[in-house]
C-alpha cells in the first residue's frame, strides 16, 4: 500500500506517478523506473510501494513462466 508521504501532504502535493518495472519468472519485482513523476517523495514512494508488493503471477508463453514489462499508476489523492 503506498502511503501519501506528511511532507507531501503538509504542501497539498497530489497526483498521479506512472512507473514501469519487470515481472520476473518467480513473480518478483525489478527494474522498477519513473515515467512521469509528480514530486520526488511521491515518486520515491511509489517506487517503494511496487517493490514491497506481494509476488505478481508472470507472463505465461508456451505454458511456461516469463519475465514481462508492466505500466502502472498510482494516483496519490488527499481525498475529502
Amino acid at each position: 500500500k503506498a502511503i501519501h508521504p506528511p511532507i507531501t501532504q503538509d504542501n497539498g502535493i497530489q497526483g498521479k506517478v506512472f512507473l514501469t518495472f519487470v515481472v520476473e519468472r518467480d513473480g518478483s519485482v525489478s527494474t522498477v523506473k519513473i515515467l512521469k513523476g509528480v514530486d520526488k517523495s511521491l515518486d520515491d514512494e511509489a517506487v517503494r510501494a511496487i517493490l514491497a508488493s506481494p509476488k505478481w503471477s508472470p507472463g505465461l508463453q508456451r505454458g511456461r513462466a516469463v519475465r514481462f514489462r508492466y505500466q502502472i499508476s498510482l494516483v496519490f489523492s488527499m481525498g475529502r
